[in-house]
């Protein structure tokens, strides 16, 4: 009986170790994924169906970035059908896409592709927030009757959410074109503008609204955004304005109409808004122009008014706000967008209103990025001292982004200058991510003055469901109440006493009515 006993030990032996060898090199072979056939990739769904799409398949081919979408991710691709790419070709006067430039299609596909799943469901009437591999906001237009029809900039989506293995399909009959110049280049292309253009041109801000990129060292660059509210020309001749002499009669005080103090400058720039406002990005704000210390103010009602300034007649309230012409706005440039007005738009001084200071929101700051305390040297906004900054999606993985700094060690300082402030008395509080890791003791300084009590960045509220604390949660703290005699930019800075790291996300700030 022995002997059986351990032929039968050596055999399972054997068989363990034979087995342990197979687990062995499965591990070393690499995983293949095999898909079904309704599973397929963007490039391959568009080859499977070339009874549309041969036209767009033949651009992946000439572009070689038929592989890029046949990438794993999250996509949505604005697709040109056939007739869409013939018809392009007739208006450029070209008899095939062969005859287009290998970049210039390289661009036209990037402009048609977001890195983002977008489903119909998911998209509102005015601009896509997330970009364009191009870098570029496409617009969405729904008809009068709702979802009946839907635009993608001048495109008819005739096909929607098509899903695919790596994203969504949108199939559409236009080629989007891809937005090149500047937004001045935009303005004396356009038609009714030419006063408005020329006045800019007159004043000096061309100069800098033709600006597209600045390379701030060889790492950071920032991408000009500007918004512009212009008047067409029918505006300015109900007015009696009907030259460039005209207006700068009207509004020229001091010689030179370069001059920051000549009241012609101050009238252009101040129809100039650095940063990029979209018509479904604009709110209830106080909004910083070009014009040093001055801001126009945004009221949205039943249609987006500007400077709705109340005044007394008889016991009546009465208001001249200027109207924004929807169906005229949202004109993208590369660098900005522009808005139609239907009065023209005067410099004045708004009531103090609700403020809201986005603390990441500063040109050359990129997500995913973390910057020394030497890069932010080039970063104008943003100055630290024993720490860096990492602009980081949030540490709670909630989709919100946030300023993080790089180091947890007491003495780290952060400084932000802010936007102009409109005069008068405000409770100020700041939003920031409450993580186990934040520091508990920060104190803030506003203007170089101590500002309120010592901040705690690590919140702590009751989880019923785990019937314990919970300390990573989006939170905000009071910081406390300022009198603002003059507008103008002000600094908040923020010191920690003991080792935590900082979070930082935007400020709010509440008008104070006496």
């Amino acid at each position: 009986m022995i002997r059986p006993l351990c032929d039968i030990i050596i055999l399972i032996l054997f068989m363990i170790i034979m087995n342990l060898l197979m687990v062995s090199c499965r591990e070393e072979e690499p995983l293949e994924v095999f898909f079904e056939e309704e599973e397929l990739l963007i490039s391959a769904y568009l080859e499977e169906h070339e009874d549309k799409y041969s036209s767009l398949v033949q651009v992946l081919e000439i572009t070689e970035l038929k592989n890029t979408l046949n990438a794993y991710g999250h996509y949505t691709f604005f697709a040109p059908d056939n007739n869409a790419f013939q018809e392009f070709c007739n208006e450029n006067g070209k008899s095939s896409i062969t005859d287009f430039e290998k970049d210039y299609l390289t661009t036209l596909v990037k402009y048609h592709l977001i890195d983002i799943e977008l489903e119909c469901s998911y998209l509102r009437d005015g601009v896509i927030q997330d970009t364009t591999y191009s870098g570029d906001h496409l617009v969405i237009t729904y008809s009068t009757g709702g979802l009946e029809t839907i635009m993608v900039n001048d495109a008819n989506i005739m096909e929607r959410d098509i899903h695919v293995e790596n994203g969504i399909i949108h199939r559409i009959d236009g080629v989007l074109t891809p937005i090149v110049g500047s937004i001045m280049d935009r303005l004396r292309d356009f038609e009714g503008y030419a006063i408005f253009s020329e006045a800019l041109e007159v004043s000096g801000l061309s100069d800098t609204l033709d600006m597209i990129r600045i390379d701030l060292n060889d790492d950071i660059f920032i991408r000009s955004r500007f918004t512009i509210f212009t008047e067409p020309d029918e505006v300015y001749n109900q007015e009696g304005i009907f030259s460039i002499n005209d207006l700068l009669e009207k509004y020229s005080d001091k010689g030179n109409p370069t001059d920051e103090e000549n009241g012609f400058y101050q009238y252009m720039a101040y129809h100039v808004l650095p940063g990029l406002y979209f018509l479904n990005d604009i709110d209830s704000f106080n909004y910083p122009t070009l014009a040093e210390n001055k801001l126009v103010n945004v009221k949205i009602r039943d249609n987006i008014y500007l400077n709705w300034n109340g005044e007394q007649n008889g016991g009546q309230m009465t208001v001249h706000p200027v109207l924004v012409l929807e169906e005229f706005s949202n004109q993208q440039a590369k660098n900005g967008v522009f808005h139609a007005i239907d009065h023209i738009l005067e410099p004045c001084e708004p009531a103090p209103a609700y403020l809201m200071i986005d603390l990441t929101d500063y040109q050359g700051l990129s997500i995913g990025r973390s910057y020394s305390e030497k890069d932010l040297e080039d970063i104008p906004g943003i100055t630290c001292k024993n720490t860096g900054i990492y602009f980081r999606n949030s540490i709670l993985a909630d989709g919100e982004t946030n300023l993080q700094t790089t180091s947890n060690k007491a003495g780290w300082v952060v400084e932000f200058t802010l936007i102009p402030i409109l005069r008068g008395k405000y409770d100020v509080h700041l939003h920031f991510a409450s993580h186990s890791t934040n520091t508990n003791k920060v104190q803030g300084f506003w203007d170089g003055a101590r500002f309120g009590d010592i901040l705690d960045f690590e919140h702590q509220v009751r989880d019923p469901e785990y019937d314990g604390w919970k300390r990573d949660f989006n939170t905000s703290e009071y910081l406390g109440r300022i009198l603002l005699t003059d507008t103008r930019p002000h600094t908040i800075k923020f010191v920690s006493l003991e080792d935590g790291y900082g979070n930082f996300d935007y400020l709010i700030l509440w008008p104070v009515n006496n």
